[in-house]
């Protein structure tokens, strides 16, 4: 009887152990595939601001380059 009560103790500490496990995986597998669905939407918003951020530096390098232009015009008169 005594190593009958061993063996399911054993048998139960190893059950609740494979069991966290096995839920730890479960939760682990949704969390990827939520981030994974997240990715192209992410990736996509992350160019689309890069582009807009170019668009300022560029209208910006312009207006300074036609100031730069205007002021030369200027100045040669």
């Amino acid at each position: 009887m005594g190593a009958a009560l061993i063996g399911a103790c054993i048998a139960l500490g190893l059950g609740i152990v494979v069991g966290n496990a096995g839920a730890k995986a479960k939760r682990a597998r949704l969390d990827y595939v939520r981030t994974k669905a997240l990715v192209p939407s992410a990736r996509k918003n992350a160019v689309a601001e890069g582009l807009k951020g170019l668009r300022i530096i560029a209208t910006c390098a312009a207006v300074l380059i036609a100031l730069g232009l205007a002021m030369n015009v200027i100045g040669q008169r």
